[in-house]
This record gives C-alpha cells, sequence and structure tokens, in this order.
C-alpha cells in the first residue's frame, strides 16, 4: 500500500471495528476480521478475542464491509490484481491494526469444515496480544 488513500482506509476501517456497536458488550482484548472477495462473494466474518480468554463470533457490520471493499478497490488501481481476503486484526491496550493480504488462495482465512465447535479457526485467527 503506497498510497495516502489506502493509509486513511486503514485508519477508517479500525475505527470502524473499534467503535462497533457489536463490540461494545465485550471485554475484549482483541479482534479478528477476515474480509471475503471471490468467486462473488463479499462479506465478512471474526471473532472478538475477550479478557476472560474466550471469544465470540462477531463481525463489525456494513459499514467496515464497505471501507474494507473501498480499500481493496484502491489498491487493485496501484497494483492491477485484486486480493481474495484480507485478515484485519486489532489489539489492545493499544489499538494497534494490523492487515495481511492473501492474493492467491481465496480460503485461506475460511472455516475449512462445518461443526459446532470452531475453536481451532477462531485459533488461527487470533491475533497476537500483548500480555
Amino acid at each position: 500500500m503506497k498510497s495516502k488513500k489506502c493509509d486513511e482506509l486503514v485508519l477508517e476501517i479500525g475505527s470502524l471495528i473499534v467503535n462497533s456497536e457489536a463490540y461494545a458488550k465485550y471485554e475484549w482484548q482483541g479482534i479478528s476480521v477476515v474480509g471475503h472477495f471471490s468467486q462473488g462473494e463479499r462479506s465478512t466474518s471474526g471473532y472478538v478475542y475477550l479478557d476472560d480468554g474466550d471469544f465470540q463470533a462477531e463481525t463489525p457490520g456494513f459499514d467496515a464491509l464497505y471501507k474494507v471493499e473501498e480499500l481493496r478497490e484502491e489498491m487493485k488501481k496501484e497494483t492491477d490484481k485484486a486480493w481474495h481476503q484480507c485478515l484485519i486484526h486489532v489489539t489492545k491496550p493499544d489499538f494497534k491494526i494490523n492487515i495481511q493480504f492473501e492474493y492467491d488462495d481465496p480460503k485461506r482465512w475460511s472455516l475449512k469444515k462445518i461443526s459446532r465447535d470452531v475453536s481451532d479457526h477462531a485459533e488461527s485467527l487470533k491475533p497476537l496480544m500483548a500480555k
């Protein structure tokens, strides 16, 4: 990401995640959000990692999805290549934002098997958090 516009979008995305009503009810230490953009799909999934060590499946809502999509389009202008997924981590106490992009594997951060127990998936997406 080279453009100022991309940097601004990353900050906007982080702000939308942190200020989302979806997370306001939790005492959390980290959040992971995956943006999915392949095979006609346009969605987010993710988890909030709680202070007590537990997690909940939760996403920040459509405003964040639209900003993630806008970031994807802005980055595509720079490289002529669009990514399939992005993994966004936000961690406390410093509210650090980290984003990774996947250009090759459209299912890299997707749930691999349907099950009631998604703990393995949640663990695989968990951000590194300060102790």
